[in-house]
Parts: C-alpha cells; sequence; structure tokens
C-alpha cells in the first residue's frame, strides 16, 4: 500500500521547527506505520525522523477511545523530572486504554501539555521526547506540545491526554471507583 500524497503547497514545511513548537503541520506522506494497519493509516515526512506522524487517518467504523488529561500516578515513584513524570502519564494512560483491549500503539492524536522545570526555568522539552521515545518507536501518533502556566496540580510538569482507535478492540469500559 503506498499513502497518497497530500497537498504540495504543504510540503515544504520544516516539520522540526512545527513538531517542536507544538504545532500539527500535514505534509508529504510517506510510508504507513504500524497499528491495525487496515483501520489506522499514519503519514510521515521522509525526510524527517522526527518520531510524530504528521497526518492519520482513521477509518470509519473504527472504536475510538478518548482519553481524559492524565498527568504522573500519586505516587513518589512517579518522579519529579520531566523525563520520570512524562513515563508515568504515559504508564497511566497504557492501563486505562489495556481496558479496551487496546495499547499506546494505538494512539492516534496525542496532546502534550507541560508546564516550565523550575529547575530549568523552561519546559523541558528534551526530558519530555527522552520518556516519549522509550515508548513510541513506531506507530507514531499526531502530537502536539504545548507549554501552558500551570497544570491542575501544582506538583505536575506534564500532563497528556489522547485518542486511540483500531477496528478490533474489545468492547469494554474502564472501571468507575
Amino acid at each position: 500500500m503506498s499513502p497518497a500524497p497530500l497537498p504540495a503547497d504543504m510540503s515544504e514545511c520544516n516539520w522540526r521547527r512545527w513538531c517542536q513548537l507544538g504545532m500539527l503541520v500535514v505534509g508529504v506522506s510517506a510510508g504507513m506505520q504500524g497499528a491495525s494497519a487496515q483501520s489506522v493509516q499514519r503519514y510521515s515526512d521522509p525526510k524527517d525522523d522526527f518520531p510524530i506522524s504528521t497526518a492519520v487517518q482513521v477509518s470509519a467504523g473504527s472504536r475510538t477511545v478518548y482519553v481524559s488529561g492524565l498527568g504522573p500516578a500519586t505516587d513518589r515513584i512517579s518522579g519529579t523530572t520531566t523525563a520520570e513524570q512524562t513515563r508515568s502519564a504515559l504508564d497511566q494512560i497504557s492501563a486505562a486504554l489495556k481496558h479496551y483491549g487496546m495499547t499506546l500503539q494505538d494512539i492516534v492524536q496525542m496532546h502534550i501539555y507541560l508546564v516550565a522545570d523550575p529547575r530549568l526555568g523552561h519546559m523541558d522539552f528534551d526530558g519530555m521526547m527522552q520518556a516519549y521515545r522509550t515508548q513510541f518507536r513506531s506507530a507514531f501518533p499526531a502530537r502536539t506540545v504545548i507549554e501552558v502556566p500551570h497544570l491542575g496540580n501544582p506538583h505536575w510538569l506534564v500532563e497528556v491526554d489522547v485518542i486511540a482507535s483500531r477496528s478490533d478492540a474489545k468492547d469494554k469500559k474502564i472501571p468507575t471507583k
């Protein structure tokens, strides 16, 4: 299967700059990656190795799960750095998706909200990317990173919300407390 090219007027964008600014820009498409290849098609810029999809197409009839913004777990093991908290937040998301028979590889859209790390004086994009790259080596989601002044929990440096989709996911619901 070869992906269809996207509009030519979008192909000249500087992908890395746009992605690091947290903006999703659609550009030249390349090979598909991924989970549930028949229901989800992921497109990436062939000239860039940045680990995101520039566009993701989900086929009609696929099960879609929206996971609200989650931060690190509330225990001390979650850590105090952006990298540690991002790993913990992704673990929280993984657990939520598991209830639907999904994994992180089924994520098609991701929003990451970062606050300035007090030790650095700015958001730790590199720390977030360090944790992100451990979980995403393929089947990259379309992703936006946004710096915000505060999060709901004053101890959080990161909060992540996602949309996951696949055609063969189990029809399960997250148990209520």
